[in-house]
């Protein structure tokens, strides 16, 4: 496979493509399909068995109990809101350059990695330039996901060796993604914190299903790692909304939270056609947007979805907001392993 890292930053090494982008107006485009306006219901919502995925906004917001009037449309913070999200729908561009920027540091370790002409005194220097980033990759190559022995690593040129550039290039795009994914508690305090979890652990899922279904792994892992900026962008919008807008509202409905589950999955694919990642990426991400009866998902689509279903349950199921007999019921419905998604990966 050609470089991935390579081809997905090459934007930062082209300030004529920056500005271009800067400059574009036109509706956003996915694979060479406008994308469609999404406009705002204001109507009751079906119930299902399980929606993990306003479930999971439950537990991003810390909201354990919705309010059954809340259900019945939208109130008018979650208005406001959402009339901000599709204007940045509308505009993926901005958020891609301001909001959720891939530093360039990545940019540069993965050309020198993908050059194959390279040492690891080079690599060592070139990382070493971001003091916090070398720091970084230490502490977390020795944690235990790696498990390189009972000896602690103390140098960022051991590491080097031991793990070889391709896994060096993972750590810094894992810890890269969960800088991007810090957020400051204003108004719920574990979201950022659950969001990386579950952006992490969708990640090692996905890689592992690659691993046994003769996919890619590393692009695999790279899609579940990046697959929730959408919701990033749009807490901050959130935020920003909240702190002018009358206190005795909150973003609690659920057809609110479906709403921002939907348009999140998009604005993820298109802040990733933003960062000009390659084809497969955005998409795989587009994929999650529809449901598979009305689009054929590709290998790494089918994987992605996998993966953030076992994540979800696994979260949902460890925190609270869902019973053993309801993950083995929902489970059962997606064909996923009950006890593969209780043991986590």
């Amino acid at each position: 496979m050609a470089s991935l890292f390579q081809r997905f930053i090459n934007v930062f090494g082209n300030s004529n493509a920056t500005e271009q982008v800067r400059k574009k107006t036109t509706k956003p485009v996915i694979n060479n399909v406008a994308t469609p306006k999404v406009s705002i219901p204001d109507v009751a919502v079906r119930d299902e068995i399980i929606d993990t995925s306003s479930l999971f906004y439950d537990l991003l917001f810390n909201n354990q109990e919705v309010n059954t009037e809340a259900n019945l449309g939208l109130n008018p913070l979650e208005k406001s809101i959402l009339l901000k999200v599709e204007a940045s729908v509308g505009c993926p561009e901005n958020i891609a350059l301001n909001v959720v920027r891939l530093p360039a540091v990545l940019h540069k370790v993965s050309s020198l990695i993908d050059s194959d002409n390279y040492t690891a005194q080079q690599l060592t220097a070139l990382i070493t330039q971001d003091p916090a980033l070398a720091a970084d990759v230490i502490k977390l190559v020795n944690s235990a996901h790696y498990q390189l022995g009972s000896q602690e690593v103390t140098s960022l040129q051991e590491a080097v060796v031991r793990l070889g550039g391709l896994q060096i290039k993972s750590i810094v795009l894992t810890i890269v993604m969960q800088n991007i994914t810090e957020i400051k508690p204003i108004y719920f305090k574990l979201f950022g914190q659950y969001l990386w979890q579950h952006s992490l652990t969708t990640a090692l899922w996905a890689k592992k299903l690659a691993k046994s279904r003769g996919g890619d792994p590393d692009l695999a892992y790279f899609i579940g790692l990046i697959h929730d900026v959408g919701k990033i962008a749009l807490f901050k919008l959130i935020v920003d909304e909240m702190n002018v807008s009358d206190p005795q509202f909150r973003p609690n409905s659920k057809l609110f939270r479906q709403m921002m589950t939907k348009h999140s999955l998009r604005l993820s694919a298109l802040i990733a056609q933003s960062w000009q990642l390659p084809g497969p990426v955005v998409k795989a991400l587009y994929e999650q947007v529809e449901a598979s009866s009305v689009i054929e998902h590709t290998g790494p689509g089918k994987l992605l979805e996998e993966a953030n279903l076992y994540s979800e349950i696994n979260l949902l199921l460890a925190q609270g907001y869902i019973s053993q007999l309801q993950a083995c019921e929902f489970c059962i419905e997606h064909k996923l392993d009950i006890k593969v998604c209780i043991a986590g990966v």
